[in-house]
């Protein structure tokens, strides 16, 4: 009967390991997949004390001891963005002719955070009215309350999250009159390094409400050109976006939701 129990016993303890060792593996497996893209050449890991103008100290993800890489070139190239602090998280781009090289440096730790561009409301197409005549026949009070700015871009999170920036809360439903209209919101749900590329990925969900397959979700690709703790420029295509860092999405639109609401309420004293 002794002898039963400890073989059941370590068969229990064989079978409770073995499911942790999938379990695991899984795990890795799917951590792996969320910071790293297939294809990606571009290292991870953290800046360490000793980091220079020339140097920078590194600690790759996948564990081990701190290596040095030569960052002169990629200094004279203006490949190195963002201020580099103990601690922040890096993604590195390596010379495949030279190990101890390399030739990018970003700072995803100054990445983080929101980051907007100011856009202006364009006026609506008048069937009766050319852009001059609608405009002759505003006050200056009237086009200062219409083409107030308002702040698009994106939050960059932690986990390669992503949240659009530029959405105005209606303060009422009444159908919108205004002469003018802003352009659309592009809806951003993640983002990654991809071989020193800043890939923003748009919705996930199309109009209809349905699920998009993950190999046909769009996004934006930009390389870098400018990083600091309060600006930032990549280039998207032919254009070079350039985005300031602003507190938090909220804030980014308070004055936009601000001037809004007292729209709304001058419009809905006028339907009374």
């Amino acid at each position: 009967m002794k002898k039963f129990f400890i073989i059941t016993l370590l068969l229990s303890t064989f079978i409770f390991m073995a499911c942790y060792d999938r379990v695991s593996s899984g795990d890795r497996g799917a951590i792996d997949k969320e910071t790293k893209l297939k294809g990606d050449r571009t290292i991870y890991g953290l800046a360490c004390d000793g980091c220079s103008d020339s140097v920078i100290v590194f600690l790759p993800n996948e564990g081990g001891d701190p290596v040095r890489y030569n960052i002169v070139n990629a200094q004279k190239n203006h490949q190195v963005f963002g201020d580099i602090e103990i601690g922040d998280e890096l993604a590195l781009l390596i010379n495949p002719h030279n190990k101890n090289e390399a030739t990018m440096v970003i700072d995803l730790e100054q990445m983080k955070g929101t980051w907007t561009f100011q856009v202006i409301p364009k006026l609506k197409p008048s069937a009766t009215k050319t852009e001059e005549e609608i405009m002759a026949s505003m006050t200056d009070s009237m086009k200062e309350a219409l083409f107030v700015p308002r702040e698009y871009g994106f939050t960059l999170k932690s986990y390669h999250q992503a949240s659009p920036v530029g959405y105005i809360v209606k303060s009422n439903t009444l159908e919108d009159e205004s002469p003018v209209e802003y352009p659309k919101v592009t809806v951003y749900t993640g983002w990654h390094i991809y071989n020193g590329w800043l890939y923003i990925y748009k919705d996930t969900i199309d109009e209809q409400g349905n699920r998009i397959p993950d190999d046909q979700v769009g996004h934006d690709d930009g390389t870098m050109v400018f990083l600091s703790a309060d600006s930032m420029a990549a280039k998207f295509g032919k254009k070079v976006m350039q985005y300031h860092r602003k507190a938090n999405a909220i804030e980014a639109n308070r004055k936009a939701q601000e001037a809004e609401a007292k729209v709304a309420a001058k419009d809905t004293l006028k339907k009374k």
